[in-house]
């Protein structure tokens, strides 16, 4: 079973390349928008001694947390097993009000996952490394136990999802104890070094006493414009333990990066859109055509400047950053979002010190769907140092 399905992941290959070309005397690293932590894990691989991470969604800090810092997997086996017992006899049930969610699962699921999530609160699972590991087991449960057709990274159900799974009952608490022998096999053991993980909204992010000093590198890849629907790709897993871990599911749908939920143009001034069609010169004809998707574009460099500024606060004097990107299409128009984001940066005191492709069709996975609005066909990495 693939436990690590997160869409538009690092790829490790990469990752690595990234770190031998640039990690070379690093310090301290930080990647602000870290979703699985590839990149943590490879600096982690390559000695970097203090490295740390951030990312809006819950459930990429789950995975991160139990990748990177490890549990004893003898402690949560033995919590599971305590968790089984109390279901059998304890009716205490934390219920779950969200958005059709009749659609996705059966009565009979329902029930149980109830019984789960409110033993999962009663044994305080958030509070331990090895309780999260079975937080974040029953979250990667939640795909399986639905009605939903298992072959994409978007929850929906199919024709082929009904033909095969209509009628069936898939049990939550005997997948959960599944995933979580897989968990322990691979991550069940505790880490001598610990990588600082934190759930946040980069965009509004000003404790910078959570991280300590200045980092000497920040490394990332940032969210592509409208290539991936962040919140829909993980709302049942959200949704399932929101009341078991400090978030609002509501609270952070709209402000995930390239988003095309919400107000996108609230409170952006327009001398931001101006400089957004000096940027995009046919930016003003996509407003033409389709004035929503102009709007996706407007709030996504917006977010890319206010997170460009943030990571100047962050970074060292001299310090480096890496950008992975890939350029979109929207409304059929294509986006350099490459050249777009490398204006930014320079704009904001960096110097470019480096630049490639990375063609996705020389990867061993090669992507299996085509035709996709948001494709990336290839990734550029470009590389600054802070002046």
């Amino acid at each position: 079973m693939r436990i690590d399905r997160y869409p538009g992941k690092m790829v490790t290959q990469l990752a690595e390349r990234l770190m031998e070309r640039y990690g070379n005397g690093a310090e301290a690293l930080f990647d602000p928008y870290c979703g699985s932590g590839v990149i943590l894990k490879t600096a982690k691989d390559f000695g970097i001694k203090r490295i740390a991470g951030l990312d809006i969604n819950p459930i990429a800090n789950l995975l991160s947390d139990i990748k990177l810092n490890g549990f004893c997997a003898k402690t949560a086996l033995e919590k599971y097993h305590q968790i089984k017992d109390v279901i059998k006899y304890d009716k205490l049930q934390l219920r779950m009000d969200w958005p059709n969610i009749d659609y996705w699962f059966s009565p009979a699921t329902l029930h149980k996952y109830e019984l789960l999530r409110g033993a999962a609160r009663q044994f305080k699972l958030n509070q331990t490394a090895s309780g999260r590991a079975i937080l974040l087991a029953i979250a990667l449960s939640v795909r399986p136990c639905s009605r939903a057709d298992q072959r994409s990274p978007k929850p929906f159900i199919s024709k082929n999802a009904r033909a095969v799974r209509s009628g069936k009952h898939f049990d939550p608490i005997k997948k959960t104890g599944e995933i979580l022998n897989i968990l322990s096999e691979q991550y069940g053991r505790t880490q001598k070094t610990k990588v600082n993980l934190i759930c946040a909204n980069f965009l509004a992010f000003n404790n910078n006493d959570l991280l300590g000093d200045p980092f000497s590198h920040v490394m990332t890849s940032p969210p592509y414009i409208n290539a991936q629907d962040y919140f829909r790709n993980w709302k049942l897993e959200l949704y399932m333990i929101e009341g078991l871990l400090p978030f609002r599911a509501d609270s952070i749908r709209n402000s995930f990066i390239g988003t095309e939920c919400g107000d996108l143009l609230a409170n952006l001034p327009k001398d931001k859109i101006k400089y957004h069609c000096a940027l995009i010169p046919h930016l003003d004809r996509l407003e033409n055509l389709n004035k929503r998707l102009a709007a996706v574009v407007h709030r996504y460099l917006n977010d890319m400047s206010i997170s460009v500024a943030n990571i100047i606060r962050l970074l060292t004097r001299n310090g480096t950053l890496v950008i992975v990107c890939g350029d979109n299409l929207i409304g059929h128009m294509r986006i350099e979002t490459s050249s777009v984001l490398e204006k930014i940066i320079k704009n904001n005191g960096f110097t470019l010190i480096d630049k490639f492709v990375d063609k996705i069709r020389a990867r061993q996975l090669a992507p299996k769907r085509h035709g996709h609005k948001g494709l990336i066909k290839e990734e550029i990495i470009l590389a600054f140092k802070k002046v």
